[in-house]
């Protein structure tokens, strides 16, 4: 797990395969639209909406990509676990590129407008948390390969 700004984001290229690829890509959007967006070794999503509260849902993990997510405004809590600290819910699905687990909620942190966080395969993560009250938040979700 990596949690930082943005203007640091460049620092870890050595570790996110295709992120200056992906990084022109969203860079070049004019407008900042809600969507999926290709490029050459990946893809990255813009999502909006409202936070749940942390003991809500499952943990998710990947196995095929890293992911990458930049809060462009708002702020969210992310809750985190390492897989092997957590019990498999659902198997992983290779269609959805993910497995789900369950466990309690025993590491948080909050990232806000101008921070970033990367979870790697072994990342189990819950996004779009809170804690007290509900926030609002628009992100990048940026899909990078695992090497």
């Amino acid at each position: 797990m990596i949690i930082d700004r943005t203007e640091n984001l460049m620092k870890y290229q050595s570790m996110l395969p295709n992120l200056k690829a992906g990084l022109d890509a969203l860079n070049a959007l004019t407008d900042k639209k809600v969507g999926r967006y290709e490029f050459n070794g990946g893809f990255f999503m813009i999502q909006q909406g409202n936070t749940s509260p942390a003991d809500s849902g499952e943990f998710e993990a990947h196995r095929k990509y890293i992911d990458v997510q930049i809060i462009l405004s708002g702020s969210e809590i992310v809750v985190w676990e390492d897989i092997s600290r957590l019990t498999q819910s659902v198997p992983y699905s290779e269609e959805k590129e993910r497995e789900m687990f369950k466990g309690p909620v025993a590491h948080t942190f909050k990232i806000e407008a101008g921070m970033l966080w990367v979870a790697f395969p072994q990342d189990a993560h819950k996004a779009c948390k809170h804690l007290d009250a509900q926030n609002d938040y628009l992100k990048v979700v940026m899909k990078l390969p695992v090497m």
